[in-house]
């Protein structure tokens, strides 16, 4: 089943969302069949507003596995850009697995 996860900046965890409602916390996981949402209207808002709610998420499978070679690092900045972005700026909206790690940041095989 697939699941909705986001950086939950006040628990310094990540979040797993199930049918919308938050199931659970943990400090590092892994997705498969990753698919990267961005609302833009809520983009808009954090930037009119300058206060944070979630308006971006990873949406895949929960899966098991150890952080693959050639994955990429995926960073969110609503006052950068509206998209999810790789080092080099482009946007990413989908990756066959990424990698959710205990410092915060997401790694992505595409």
């Amino acid at each position: 089943m697939a699941v909705e996860v986001y950086r939950n900046l006040s628990r310094a965890a990540f979040s797993i969302r199930e049918g919308g409602r938050v199931v659970g916390h943990r400090q590092d996981l892994a997705l498969r069949d990753v698919r990267f949402i961005v609302s833009a209207a809520g983009v808009i808002r954090v930037r009119s507003r300058r206060q944070r709610e979630v308006v971006a998420y990873a949406r895949g499978d929960l899966w098991e596995s150890p952080l693959l070679s050639g994955a990429l690092r995926v960073r969110f900045d609503p006052y950068r850009s509206p998209d999810f972005t790789l080092p080099d700026g482009s946007p990413i909206s989908a990756a066959a697995f990424a990698h959710f790690l205990p410092d915060g940041s997401c790694w992505a095989v595409p």
